[in-house]
């Protein structure tokens, strides 16, 4: 009984991390609260700055399960990670497919 009150408990936790907007007016996605422990780049696939409409600044990384996490942007390791992710994106760049 208790795993499963623990369970609806923090999948009602993460759904309320992110909200989808209703109006063509409104951001897709911000964030309203952040992961506070550090994620080890190797887990991160990619991360999107939500937009400026938002009321607060945030970043979303997708972590390789597919999982999306917001993060505070001025945090050291929140920028940290950015600059890691962008640096692999630069020395690894997708090759181009010949037809």
């Amino acid at each position: 009984m208790f795993t499963r009150c623990l369970l609806l408990f923090l999948l009602a936790l993460y759904s309320f991390q992110f909200s989808t907007a209703q109006s063509a007016n409104e951001p897709d996605t911000c964030c309203f609260s952040f992961q506070t422990q550090p994620i080890p780049v190797k887990v991160i696939t990619a991360y999107a700055v939500t937009d400026l409409r938002c009321t607060k600044p945030g970043v979303i990384f997708t972590l390789q399960d597919g999982r999306r996490v917001c993060a505070d942007p001025q945090v050291k390791w929140v920028k940290n990670n950015m600059n890691n992710i962008e640096q692999r994106l630069f020395n690894n760049p997708t090759k181009p497919t010949d037809n």
